[in-house]
């Protein structure tokens, strides 16, 4: 109770002295809950920005898998290392890779011996059938010999006098010459098979060649197969990088990526983070505007693919030309002096290199401001909640880049500066339909307190702080951005 009786005092003490000070005309009442808050019209530059959003990603992210399967043994990275190419990431348990390998290394040696024998026996005919075909000739000889001669005996018998030769005689003759003419088709017969099997026996054998190479071609292939799979036990960067996520675990299996349809198991990504993107997301109704502030090698119809190192010099001469140029008259337009700095430097090397560098900014570090380049638009739209928009592939530029990344990006694009212009904050304008209105400062004599009057302006384009007004004031004329508020006999005697 005592303490409401201190409070209750306390605030008597606190009307009572701040009317007598209204009273004594040192402190006006009506200022402290009335009075509203006026500021000038001021001439200055207004840049028109372009603002977007995207997440801050690196050049590229390689996902890590490994042609070997089995259990993971070790993992010697963590996440958010930086890792060089070579260096080992991860070791599986190589027992099963190596029972691969010694089984494919049998198989290529049964496939090596099968190819010697095929070879061994395409020798052997080559050879051998020859041999065979002449001794066929032979036979062809012989029996033609033999031939003749039976038909020399049968035309001498045939000869004699049928009282001298014998019957039995004759009929043995015709049958030794039927016998002999028979003999000859067999050994020509025979003679041509041997002559088709020349032809048809080395073929077929150099057939047997053939696949014997290729079964022997196919061991080699599933044994350096086997070998690469358990060299992959061990599994190490291809290239420089960031370790960005650890996907398995130790003591886990794994899946190969050449024995299944998945493509195996992944097993962690790393980050290239040489270089930094921005993937921002406009507007159809923006697209129009960035692309007249885009680099010509960025525009679709004119997109040029450069290779990285052009890339990156191309961004950082710009930045490196900013930063000598940072002078007090740099500071206060820098990005016409960004501009004209990348249009001095890379005309020189005939290279049309025109556009303004991109403002970004994070929520984590809201005392830097960095810098982008647009390196590409994108020509195909999107849809994202109802609205058509494109995007647009950002370079970031300059130092310590990695710690932005997976962070989103507030993106600002300076699309168009309106020089020398009346400004005023956009709280002191009001609309009323089509018609825009301002209240500036009145009074009827010095004694009233301030009051105001409504004037109709017309203005142009605003940069979401300041808007520009074309008639109805001028620079340095007050405005009202926070209205006074009346009291009742205030507004009575106004009306009147």
């Amino acid at each position: 109770m005592k303490k409401v009786w201190i409070l209750l005092i306390a605030l008597g003490v606190l009307i009572g002295g701040g009317f007598a000070l209204s009273k004594s005309g040192l402190i006006s009442m009506s200022n402290i809950w009335l009075d509203g808050q006026k500021e000038e019209a001021i001439r200055g530059d207004l840049v028109i920005p372009v603002t977007a959003i995207g997440i801050v990603e690196p050049a590229r992210l390689i996902q890590i898998k490994s042609k070997a399967g089995g259990e993971v043994r070790a993992i010697h990275v963590v996440e958010g290392q930086q890792v060089q190419a070579g260096q080992i990431l991860m070791e599986l348990d190589p027992v099963d890779e190596k029972r691969n390998v010694e089984a494919s290394q049998a198989a290529m040696d049964r496939a090596e011996s099968a190819l010697e024998k095929a070879k061994i026996a395409l020798d052997k005919q080559k050879k051998d059938l020859p041999y065979l075909t002449a001794a066929a000739e032979g036979r062809v000889q012989d029996t033609k010999a033999r031939l003749t001669d039976s038909d020399y005996r049968l035309k001498r018998l045939n000869n004699m006098p049928q009282g001298v030769r014998g019957d039995q005689e004759l009929v043995s003759a015709q049958a030794a010459r039927d016998s002999a003419e028979a003999a000859v088709k067999i050994a020509e017969a025979d003679l041509a098979q041997a002559k088709n099997n020349e032809v048809v026996l080395v073929k077929s054998a150099e057939q047997d060649v053939v696949q014997a190479e290729a079964a022997y071609r196919e061991a080699q292939k599933r044994l350096d197969e086997a070998k690469q799979r358990f060299a992959e036990t061990k599994i190490v960067a291809r290239s420089d990088g960031m370790v960005y996520s650890i996907l398995a675990r130790e003591g886990e299996m794994i899946q190969s990526g050449t024995s299944t349809f998945t493509g195996g198991t992944l097993l962690m990504v790393l980050a290239d983070a040489s270089s930094m993107f921005v993937m921002a997301e406009i507007d159809e109704a923006d697209i129009g505007e960035i692309r007249e502030i885009a680099p010509k090698h960025a525009r679709p119809g004119q997109t040029e693919k450069l290779d990285e190192a052009e890339y990156i010099a191309r961004m950082k001469k710009i930045i490196e030309q900013a930063e000598k140029e940072d002078t007090a008259e740099a500071k206060r337009k820098k990005e016409e002096a960004l501009e004209k700095i990348a249009e001095e430097v890379f005309d020189k090397e005939g290279v049309e290199m025109k556009g303004r560098p991109v403002k970004v900014t994070v929520e984590s570090y809201r005392g830097e401001e960095f810098r982008g380049v647009i390196e590409r638009i994108l020509p195909e739209p999107q849809r994202a909640s109802n609205a058509v928009v494109f995007k647009v592939r950002i370079r970031l530029m300059g130092d310590d880049l990695t710690k932005l990344m997976g962070q989103q990006a507030d993106l600002e694009f300076q699309t168009e500066t309106m020089e020398d212009v009346v400004l005023v904050k956009n709280e002191a304008l009001t609309s009323e339909g089509k018609l825009c209105f301002v209240y500036v400062p009145h009074r009827e004599s010095s004694t009233e307190r301030w009051g105001e009057k409504k004037v109709q302006v017309k203005i142009g384009k605003t940069d979401g702080t300041y808007t520009e007004v074309i008639e109805g004031v001028d620079s340095g004329q007050e405005v009202w951005v926070k209205r006074p508020r009346f009291t009742e006999k205030e507004k009575r005697k106004n009306e009147t």
